[in-house]
């Protein structure tokens, strides 16, 4: 008899060691699935998040690819409805690039006052700053278009910029302005700043300056606008 009831102590007792035996194995194995799914979701997020990165900083290399540069360099050929500069610049391509001047898209201007400034009015050997887009023949010397050419730049003198509007914040408590281009750069506008059309006995004022106008904005050294000069939508 107690043989009987040794025998069935140790029946129980193996079973109570073996189901917490199993306990424990599923345990671990329940830790082990969690940790591993743990580690999976961390990765993938770590690796969308790179992608999502790398792929907004191409898209705005790209934007900036496709804006107008400015080149400048000397007038080395008067030709019909072309000239030719030695570019110096430094950006776009360097030396002669021909520019092609279409008389209903291309603006000349006088650096100095705004007014406009005829083909036959250009002089060999004058500086002439030009803004290039990113298409230009592959011949030599390359051959390109513009919208807007300065001349007549003092030397020393800061050369007006021509800008897209991209945005014009207002600080209520300042009633100072921040013009946005499109290119990132930053004019601030003050009570001094004017605001005039081009061409046209229009009035403009700050509430015109909307995304998409083009104009062209004379500034300080410390890009405080003196003179802001708006085009026609």
């Amino acid at each position: 008899m107690r043989n009987y009831r040794l025998y069935a102590a140790i029946i129980c007792a193996a079973t109570v060691l073996g189901a917490a035996g199993c306990s424990a194995k599923a345990s671990a194995g329940e830790s082990s699935v969690q940790e591993t799914t743990q580690e999976t979701t961390v990765a993938d997020t770590v690796v969308e998040s790179v992608a999502g990165e790398v792929e907004s900083v191409e898209q705005e290399s790209e934007a900036e690819a496709l804006l107008p540069v400015r080149v400048y360099g000397p007038i080395t050929k008067l030709e019909g409805n072309k000239i030719s500069i030695d570019n110096q610049s430094g950006v776009s391509y360097e030396g002669e690039i021909i520019i092609n001047i279409d008389e209903n898209a291309t603006h000349i201007l006088d650096a100095v006052t705004g007014e406009p400034v005829g083909l036959d009015d250009l002089k060999d050997g004058s500086t002439a700053y030009v803004y290039v887009g990113p298409a230009m023949t592959m011949s030599l010397p390359p051959m390109t278009n513009t919208e807007m050419i300065f001349v007549n730049a003092p030397e020393d003198f800061k050369v007006p910029d021509y800008v897209e509007i991209e945005s014009v914040v207002t600080d209520a408590d300042t009633s100072k302005s921040v013009l946005t281009a499109v290119d990132g750069t930053e004019y601030t506008l003050d009570e001094e700043s004017k605001i005039n059309p081009y061409l046209t006995r229009n009035i403009v004022t700050l509430d015109d300056l909307t995304q998409g106008r083009k104009c062209v904005v004379w500034s300080s050294e410390d890009n405080v606008a003196t003179s802001i000069m708006l085009f026609a939508e």
